[in-house]
């Protein structure tokens, strides 16, 4: 369904509060404040800081009300978008709480560990009982609730059915939204699906793939996700668990539909843990309803027929029996051939990059020690998760894990050769544990440091050892490219764990951060800069997948593994391995690799210290040729050129 992915970044490290009373006065805290005024589902956050004369510290997100209270304005990351919008940095889109970079929605939130009166809803109202069961309720009111930046709050309805009492409340055009926070149960809802079935998690797809077909086209996201999962959710708590079979799936999708369409009749969508809140509020337009009514009910009266006309995944076809292209006698590694291979291009790009796309922005104005701190905190955090979570938690974690100690490793090692240290022994056993990552991105950063460390003996006999594990089996793969990952139905068809298949037949490209330049030889540094003009800039905006790798120096594991050769051969002495290396580093040029450009460069730097610095040029030329826009080939060639000025000590970094 081309789903996005969906980011929560929980700040806790200033704890929210209900009750003042509750307060340690010598803490900062933010307090829950709501009033008659407060929109449903909204309410303030008064900042408590001992202490401090307010007016002093005021910054454009805080507000100082009539009362001399202080509130956090829920517009602050909305700012910094809005810096990185006019900046050209960076394209992002709000949509609700979120901002949207690409296809990640990120939402900042703070966590508030009690439910407040109106999220308790849930708890409160009649329903059957069997679900959800005792131990489920349990947690959900131990879940808390976040709070979210809420978008321009639109004007809303309540019915009281019991005193029979409708209310409008009309919003005025004023900044008065920022102020309002939104609670967000989301915790709760996530607990909930986790409950259920593998029918009823069908049926819900189900619905989903109805409304991106269906739905969108007419009303756009104005009837979201979130409208059909509260639907689903009512639906499974009123019916009785006995229906909910793979036989019955087409009479719960029309049970669940019916709900909705009524929901639509009524113009209220009911939360499904909060009171007094209507979904449908600032969302679907008046006209809107009474088209969705009738498409449903066209819906429901042909058995949901429509699905057999649905083409996203190619699901028309596998429903229908009578379809010469029908997927119903596919094996199970064919039908989810798609859905695997997702999977398996986020795990990878997931597992190989530390920066996130807002975090990269941030990474020069953050010392290397707090991001190591911070790297090692999500390492504690990882850890935590591998032993106290399920299986299938545990094989994904195990995927992550040696990457993230790989990378640990080399940043703690930069620093370490950029103060001059020696080398602790604590960051060989961090790349000990990386080596389990895959064939050879870990081991080829260990070669890395060793050689930065100028430890020539080991650098060699670890790559030694990476050129004996690379076979005709082992596919050179990149991250960054996964629409060209060799995941395919055979080898999905071998029914391997995916950590099994990364570390026997996957050679990652060799990735390095900003953090870990004093690991990276000398020539690879200036890929960290290679977008210098305005032409480039405009590429990096235009190709989104670029902004993920373009701002790290990253190489291919065989041209890296021959050229790390020849530099430690040429250091030691050792002229035939030196030309061994040179020639096999040559002929990789008719071998799959993604970052091609730069395993140019690392020929063409070769050929200069080899004193060849004609054919070194025209390395270069093609290298630029190859591609024209954020190619690091410039500044060498800038380099050579300045050789010719300045002398031959510019001929090399």
């Amino acid at each position: 369904m081309n789903s996005d992915i969906d980011c929560l970044k929980c700040s806790r490290k200033i704890t929210v509060i209900q009750n003042i009373a509750d307060r340690p006065f010598e803490l900062a805290h933010l307090s829950v404040v709501t009033d008659k005024s407060t929109p449903p589902q909204c309410c303030c956050l008064q900042v408590l800081i001992p202490h401090i004369f307010l007016p002093e510290y005021l910054f454009p997100y805080d507000h100082i009300d009539a009362q001399k209270r202080l509130f956090l304005k829920s517009i602050r990351l909305n700012m910094c978008a809005g810096v990185l919008n006019k900046e050209g940095l960076i394209d992002i889109i709000q949509h609700g709480p979120a901002l949207t970079i690409d296809d990640l929605d990120t939402v900042i939130a703070y966590h508030c560990a009690k439910l407040p009166e109106n999220c308790q809803y849930i708890f409160k109202r009649p329903k059957p009982g069997h679900w959800p069961g005792p131990e489920l309720v349990t947690q959900l009111k131990d879940s808390g609730v976040f709070l979210v930046p809420t978008a321009h709050v639109e004007n809303t309805t309540h019915w009281d059915p019991q005193h029979r009492l409708g209310t409008l409340t009309v919003r005025t055009f004023d900044n008065s939204h920022e102020l309002y926070w939104r609670l967000s149960t989301n915790l709760m809802e996530r607990l909930l699906m986790f409950d259920i079935t593998m029918t009823q998690m069908k049926v819900y797809v189900i619905m989903k793939i109805i409304r991106k077909e269906f739905f969108k086209p007419l009303v756009g996201d104005r009837l979201s996700t979130f409208h059909l999962k509260t639907t689903f959710l009512y639906c499974v708590e009123m019916s009785p668990p006995c229906i909910w079979k793979d036989e019955n799936l087409i009479q719960c999708l029309k049970y669940c539909l019916t709900t909705l369409r009524r929901w639509l009749k009524v113009r209220y969508c009911p939360h499904y843990t909060t009171a007094n809140v209507n979904l449908y509020a600032g969302k679907l337009q008046w006209n809107e309803f009474p088209v969705l009514i009738d498409l449903l009910k066209d819906m429901i009266l042909n058995d949901v027929s429509c699905l057999h006309n649905v083409k996203m995944d190619d699901l028309g076809n596998r429903i229908s029996s009578n379809s010469t292209e029908s997927t119903n006698g596919l094996p199970f590694e064919e039908l989810d051939f798609v859905v695997a291979r997702k999977m398996y291009n986020m795990m990878i790009l997931r597992s190989c990059i530390y920066s996130d796309k807002i975090g990269m922005l941030a990474a020069e104005e953050t010392s290397i020690n707090e991001v190591i701190n911070d790297h090692a905190k999500y390492i504690q955090q990882l850890e935590t998760i591998y032993e106290t979570s399920t299986v299938h938690m545990r094989s994904a974690v195990s995927i992550e894990l040696p990457f993230r100690y790989s990378m640990h490793a080399a940043m703690k090692a930069s620093l370490c050769i950029g103060n001059n240290q020696s080398l602790p022994q604590g960051i060989f056993t961090l790349c000990d544990k990386s080596l389990m990552s895959d064939v050879t991105s870990s081991r080829l950063k260990l070669a890395s440091i060793y050689f930065s460390a100028r430890r020539f003996e080991e650098a060699a006999a670890i790559l030694k050892q990476v050129d004996a594990l690379i076979t005709n089996k082992v596919t050179p793969v990149s991250p960054f490219f996964c629409n060209k990952t060799p995941f395919d139905p055979e080898m999905m068809g071998r029914r391997r764990e995916f950590p099994d298949i990364f570390q026997k037949e996957i050679a990652f490209c060799t990735i390095f951060s900003r953090h870990e330049i004093n690991c990276v030889p000398g020539q690879l540094v200036v890929e960290f800069y290679r977008t210098v003009t305005v032409e480039d800039e405009g590429c990096l905006r235009d190709n989104r997948s670029w902004r993920l790798w373009m701002h790290h120096a990253v190489v291919d594991s065989l041209p890296y593994m021959y050229y790390l050769q020849f530099l430690i051969f040429r250091s030691t002495g050792l002229i035939s391995d030196k030309d061994i290396a040179l020639k096999n580093l040559v002929d990789t040029c008719s071998t799959t690799q993604y970052h091609f450009e730069t395993s140019l460069n690392l020929i063409a730097h070769c050929f200069e210290l080899e004193g060849q610095w004609k054919l070194a040029w025209r390395v270069y030329k093609f290298s630029v040729k190859f591609r024209p826009q954020n190619n690091a080939a410039y500044w060498h060639m800038f380099r050579m050129i300045g050789g010719l000025f300045y002398g031959v000590k510019m001929l090399s970094w």
